[in-house]
């Protein structure tokens, strides 16, 4: 969902492939040779092979926009966007795609409940990080993460907190990263890649 977010937001004509995920399908020879470890996302950029999300957007942004969703890395902003993107991967969608899987995506011999009772404790805290941020400051609170302006950071951000909401973590308790959540759900470029 994320990489065709951003081929979305950036205007970058693409066809996918899919997969039934945690099904063989994903552990073929032919699709290992393209992702070694049989998940997703992976791209294929006339020839040249790519995985893991946060590669594939530096890959793509730099290549096919005019690099605005990531800022310069050398300022506070892109070094603020390379934080929330990397917050995004990892804590947060980690431990969102665990409690997912675990409680209940997975086959159930594959379930590790203390996974999910450990997500369950650790997720308002996460949520709190991104509430926390929203808030802004005496200027008032952001549209975005970075601010005014959508970035990368927003789309990471933003699929982990639709798991998030999903699951329960983001709510009215949780009012800024809702409204958050719901200002991002009605860009035109996340409905295209929701179809």
């Amino acid at each position: 969902m994320r990489v065709l977010w951003l081929a979305e937001e950036i205007g970058l004509p693409y066809s996918t492939e899919i997969l039934q995920m945690f099904s063989s399908e994903m552990q073929r020879a032919d699709y290992l040779a393209i992702h070694p470890m049989g998940k997703v996302p992976a791209i294929d950029d006339d020839g040249f092979i790519l995985w893991e999300t946060t590669a594939i957007f530096d890959y793509l942004i730099s290549k096919y926009s005019d690099g605005g969703l990531i800022p310069p890395r050398d300022t506070a902003l892109g070094a603020k966007a390379v934080q929330w993107i990397n917050f995004a991967e990892n804590p947060l969608t980690i431990i969102m795609g665990e409690i997912v899987a675990h409680d209940g995506v997975l086959p159930p011999d594959r379930c590790i409940p203390a996974l999910v009772e450990r997500g369950r404790e650790l997720a308002p805290d996460l949520i709190a990080i991104v509430e926390k941020a929203l808030e802004g400051d005496t200027s008032g609170a952001p549209e975005f993460i970075l601010g005014d302006n959508f970035s990368a950071a927003d789309i990471m951000l933003g699929f982990a907190l639709n798991i998030a909401q999903y699951l329960g973590f983001v709510s009215e308790s949780t009012p800024k990263t809702l409204a958050y959540c719901q200002r991002l759900t009605e860009r035109p470029a996340f409905q295209r890649a929701s179809q």
